[in-house]
Order: C-alpha cells, then structure tokens, then sequence
C-alpha cells in the first residue's frame, strides 16, 4: 500500500494547513520536470493523488487501512564508497601488523642466539626515573655485536672491559639473557632491563594483534575495518618506540 505521506514528505499527524503547503511544494517542484522525465510524471501523479486522499474525510478511511499495514523494513544503508575504499587500505593494514605480531610472538619463542665471550666496550647512564625520592639510573651497555639497558640495582654485574656472555632474540635482536663470570654475582645469567617489548610492555603487541585480528574478522563492517586500523596503528607506534628506545 502506497504510503503518501511519505510521497508529499510529511508526518501522519501532519495538519491540514502542512498537507496543503506540502502538496504545493512538491507540484510547483515536480511539475517542472515532468515534461521531460517519465519518473517525474508518474511521481508527480502520486503527489496528486495522496493530496487527494489526505487532503478531504478520505483521510481517517486512509489512516485505519495504513494501520493495519505491516511496518516496511528499513532501507538498508549502502556503505559510502569513500569508506569502502578505505576499508580495502585499513584491512591490508590489519594484515601486515597481525604479520609484524606473529613475527615477534615467533621470535620470542624461537631458540637464543648466543654471543660468548663479548667485551664490554661501553657503559653510561642514559635516564633517570621521575620520582625524586628514589632516583634510579638505568645504564646502557654496548659490546661488539650487542647492546642491552641495565637497571643500577644490578648495574655493578657489568663494567666496561669485562667479558661476558649474552643472549639474544634470534629475528629481532631483542637480549633476553646476560652472564657476566667477572661479576662479584657470579656467573649466573641473569636478566637485562626488564621494560622491554618481551617484559613489561609484552600486552601491546599482544593488544595489536587481537585488535587486527578483529579488524579481519569475515562480515566487518567498513567502519569496524577502518576504526581497527587505527586504534591497531597507534598500538604498534607506540609498541615499535618501546621497541627502539629500549
């Protein structure tokens, strides 16, 4: 059944007086391209029409049979091209850091490379902690082939010119492990500076992929697609400066 209130662009409980402007409206519109467009004829003669019927007593005989009607189902919204476009971008997206999040997971997990018998070649502060009623130093450490964070409260294992061992991440270099027989400790490995991306900060790339992962999921919408992206994107900058600085 023909809804005319949605043909003359009003509300059922329009008034008299806004039908009247509201077929007015629509035929001095209408009525101009009707001449040359068949579509504009026909929808013009539907806004005669529902005017007709709205416009006199054959409203309320109208009204009770639009009420029985069953409720249309809403247009579905098609997605904006625009956005379709940047779905397509924001999932390959979500695929290469899902990718980087296995890489590390595969490189936390495969066997340490180890570095025997390194010379210490430098060791120096490189950051304070904020609080001011316990200030600690952390001291960088560079060998031949490596370089690692020590916190001061074990920063005496290491000294420059001592030997040691180390062992390392075998993608990304990441140290995980140092033994230092020189030490006053003993030889015993111990770990370096635990705020690395395999320690302390170990749930944002754990957060990236799960993010991405949701991001790819089959039936996403493009803004799901879009807005996972994102959030994943800004995870992995901050996960790849931890990655660096530490």
């Amino acid at each position: 059944m023909q809804n005319y209130y949605r043909v003359l662009g009003i509300g059922p409980m329009a008034t008299a007086g806004e039908i009247e402007q509201a077929y007015a409206r629509q035929r001095a519109r209408l009525k101009r391209l009707a001449a040359a467009d068949r579509a504009m004829k026909a929808r013009l003669a539907a806004v005669e029409t529902g005017f007709d019927i709205l416009g006199n007593p054959r409203r309320l005989a109208y009204d009770l049979l639009l009420a029985q009607e069953p409720e249309e189902p809403a247009p579905r919204r098609r997605p904006d091209e625009r956005m379709l476009r940047y779905a397509r971008v924001a999932r390959s997206l979500n695929a290469a850091l899902l990718g980087f999040c296995l890489l590390l997971a595969l490189d936390w997990a495969l066997p340490l490379r180890e570095f025997a018998n390194e010379t210490v070649r430098s060791r120096f502060p490189v950051s304070v902690s904020s609080s001011l009623s316990n200030p600690q130093i952390a001291y960088r450490v560079h060998t031949e082939r490596t370089s690692f964070r020590l916190p001061s409260s074990i920063g005496h294992r290491v000294r420059e010119d001592d030997h040691i061992t180390v062992w390392k991440t075998p993608l990304f270099g990441v140290v995980r492990r140092v033994s230092s027989p020189q030490s006053p400790d003993g030889p015993e490995p111990f770990l370096p500076y635990g705020g690395t991306i395999y320690g302390t900060f170990a749930l944002l790339p754990l957060l990236v992929g799960l993010v991405s992962a949701v991001g790819l999921w089959p039936g996403r919408s493009p803004e799901t697609v879009v807005n996972t992206a994102s959030v994943s994107g800004l995870l992995t900058i901050l996960t790849l400066i931890i990655f660096l600085w530490f």
